[in-house]
């Protein structure tokens, strides 16, 4: 899920979780209410705020969710999953306020028997490659057949990670859809090519959003074979274009802007 502060990403986990009862509609997580009990032994789920006691040490916190699981993981498990460095080992003992959101890969490590999991914000305040090493663990859950919702900020993340989109703005859902499916939705493609050539380009059909930048021009389009072949009659060769899709992120303000029209 993505969407900007206050538009419901929150709420509405919540409401899957059975935490708050919505004020319309029904809510089934696979036929059933999600406050059945059937369903809490399949859960796990990471809050956007960390309600982990500040007095708790890390070795207290990692022997507590061995003690809850049902199937524990042992000691090389955990390192190889956490890849501590020596400094962070020597750590243990220390505080776990210390350890901010990283908590999220012990959570759900240690609840990977877990059918399905909830995520809020998981990687907002984690450096860059704390969030590449949370999101391999995200993966191997994936792997393992897990289904994991989460709610980001971060487009690139929901690009490279995510199997299906919920867009919510303004309280409202604009769109179910999947990282392809958005970038194809307009079949628009940017084109870049050398300046050189953008007495050709200005003659073209086809095309909008012309853009100089330095030594190159470029263009959107919708139509790019009968882009291609005007390029081509005029000399331009393959090695010359640079071809890439629209962004997600820009298709994304796109179907944003149409809802406030």
């Amino acid at each position: 899920m993505i969407g900007s502060n206050g538009v419901g990403k929150t709420t509405l986990i919540s409401c899957l979780l059975g935490d708050l009862k919505t004020s319309k509609g029904e809510i089934l997580v696979k036929g059933l209410s999600p406050r059945h009990h059937q369903l809490r032994e399949m859960v796990a789920v990471l809050p956007q705020e960390n309600q982990l006691p500040e007095k708790l040490k890390v070795k207290e916190l990692i022997h507590f969710f061995k003690t809850i699981s049902k199937n524990p993981l042992n000691d090389q498990d955990i390192d190889r999953i956490l890849q501590f460095s020596e400094i962070q080992k020597r750590s243990v003992d220390r505080k776990i306020i210390w350890w901010s959101k990283t908590t999220a890969s012990f959570y759900l490590m240690f609840d990977c028997s877990a059918e399905n999991s909830f995520l809020d914000e998981p990687t907002a305040g984690m450096d860059t490659s704390t969030r590449q090493h949370f999101w391999r663990i995200i993966q191997s859950l994936k792997d393992k057949g897990v289904t994991i919702i989460y709610s980001s900020h971060y487009i690139e993340e929901l690009e490279h990670t995510a199997e299906r989109i919920l867009v919510l703005h303004q309280d409202r859902l604009i769109s179910d859809t999947t990282p392809f499916a958005m970038r194809e939705a307009e079949h628009e493609k940017q084109l870049t090519l050398p300046k050189t050539f953008l007495p050709i380009v200005e003659k073209l059909s086809y095309i909008n959003n012309i853009e100089l930048k330095n030594d190159t021009v470029t263009f959107m389009t919708k139509e790019i074979d009968n882009v291609w072949q005007d390029l081509q009659e005029q000399g331009c060769q393959i090695s010359d274009i640079e071809i890439q899709n629209k962004s997600l992120l820009n298709t994304l303000f796109e179907q944003i802007e149409e809802i406030e029209k």
